[in-house]
């Protein structure tokens, strides 16, 4: 059989792909099944074998990785099948969404920040920030490998009507451009006391999960280190009071099972976060996929973290779902919520994840988790692309992830030095010093950050260096 479009590994602009081969020799051909994605789209059947069938038939893909299996039977029921693997990557021109600040707003604040997210599927190659004419910020992209760049630049502006131009331009030279003026007034008088309220707190719950209960699971040897390690900088250097932060690992008084994390997650930060607070939250530990039965998932798979008292066998009822994390989110008032997870689901070994005896490790997407930070305010950031192995190292004594992490909370990732470490300089520098570390130990891994945030998040503050 030959299949003489389209070629393996070809990627398409456009949805719709059209496919063409024939099938020839033993007993002579007798039927031709084509599916797209496990689903048949066309077939083909004679009422006696034939010496060749020729076919053609268009085909509809689906954004991302497509595959295309044909099948040809021959008159004794020998089967014969050629497999396609296509790549759908629907063309978004390049595009500017300046978060903050509003077009024509007007400001009794001298300094302000300035917050956009590029996209454009042809790749990003460089995004610049002007003020009133001047550059003050620049930023390169890694070129047609990078779809997206979210960017902030801390902006001084003078008295009256200040303008910022933010420039983009892809890695087809093709440059975008999106105008703010901002008019800034000095206030004219000290402003009055506000009524007297509560600051804004913050909350954390820390979870490593390292000594497994189940024989069936592989025991991790940094989990519960990393726990304790954000603990310490959260409490230490970020600031946090130890009684806003909880640490559930192997060693606490409190383990970390699946009713104390949904207990800690949905009922201790929904009963005590308030509107204007931060919450963060840290986990550590086995990440593990599962067939998703009611075919929500692209990939066909739902995703669990993996308490200490998890049964392998058994997901859904001893493990916390990624999907329960969208009700936890719902349960919380405060409007700025962030999850760190050093885990990972693709079921294969070697990392921070496990699948039951019944599921095959298969790939893994993200969409997961676009669909968990659809509400505002949310955000989550992952040790690794899906799909991908979340790397322990011995020589760090930490999960790279986590170790970069609490580098980066301790001053590392205070990229303008201003003092403050804020969710978009900390998610960059561990993005680029883990790629590079995993890199150089053999292994692949990129973390990931989903959702948005008005404006820039700080979690910590530190002495400028």
């Amino acid at each position: 059989m030959t299949i003489s479009a389209p070629r393996d590994q070809s990627r398409f602009e456009q949805e719709s792909a059209a496919l063409a081969g024939f099938a020839a020799g033993g007993r002579g051909p007798r039927r031709l099944v084509v599916t797209l994605n496990g689903r048949e789209v066309a077939r083909r059947e004679e009422s006696a074998p034939a010496s060749s069938l020729a076919f053609h038939a268009p085909v509809t893909l689906r954004e991302g990785q497509n595959t295309l299996v044909v099948t040809a039977t021959d008159g004794e029921g020998a089967t014969q099948q050629e497999a396609r693997t296509l790549y759908y990557e629907k063309v978004v021109p390049l595009s500017i969404a300046v978060r903050y600040p509003d077009d024509k707003v007007r400001v009794e604040d001298e300094t302000t920040v300035v917050a956009a997210l590029v996209t454009g599927s042809k790749g990003i190659a460089l995004v610049r920030v002007d003020l009133n004419g001047s550059e003050v910020s620049r930023f390169t992209g890694a070129g047609p490998s990078q779809k997206s760049m979210a960017v902030t630049a801390p902006a001084k502006l003078r008295e009256g009507v200040n303008v910022v131009v933010v420039s983009a331009t892809d890695s087809n030279g093709l440059v975008r451009q999106d105008i703010r003026t901002i008019t800034y007034t000095p206030p004219s008088a000290p402003p009055a006391a506000p009524a007297s309220r509560p600051a804004p707190a913050r909350w954390a719950v820390i979870i490593g999960v390292g000594d497994y209960e189940s024989r069936d699971v592989a025991k991790l040897r940094y989990a519960a280190r990393d726990a304790e390690a954000v603990y310490q900088v959260l409490t230490g250097p970020g600031g946090f009071k130890t009684e806003h932060v909880l640490l559930l690992t192997d060693r606490t008084e409190r383990r970390p099972t699946l009713r104390n994390i949904r207990w800690a997650l949905g009922t201790l930060l929904a009963r005590s976060a308030r509107k204007e607070d931060t919450v963060v939250i840290f986990f550590a530990g086995h990440g593990a996929p599962e067939v998703d039965p009611r075919g929500v998932e692209r990939d066909g798979l739902a995703k669990y973290l993996a308490p200490i008292d998890v049964d392998p066998d058994d997901l859904f009822s001893s493990a916390l779902a990624m999907d329960d994390i969208q009700t936890i989110f719902s349960r919380i008032e405060a409007e700025r919520v962030v999850v760190f997870i050093d885990a990972c689901y693709s079921g294969a070994a070697g990392g921070r994840t496990f699948s039951s005896s019944k599921t095959r490790s298969a790939g893994v997407d993200d969409l997961f988790l676009e669909r968990l930070t659809r509400s505002k305010g949310r955000a989550i950031v992952t040790a690794s692309r899906p799909s991908e192995v979340s790397i322990e190292l011995s020589a760090l004594g930490h999960g790279i992830f986590t170790y970069y992490l609490v580098e980066g909370l301790k001053g590392a990732a205070d990229a303008n030095r201003d003092g403050i470490v804020s969710l978009q300089e900390l998610y960059e520098y561990v993005e680029q010093e883990v790629t590079a570390r995993a890199r150089s130990v053999g292994g692949n891994q990129h973390p990931m950050m989903k959702g948005e945030l008005e404006g820039p998040l700080p979690l910590v503050r530190i002495r400028p260096r």
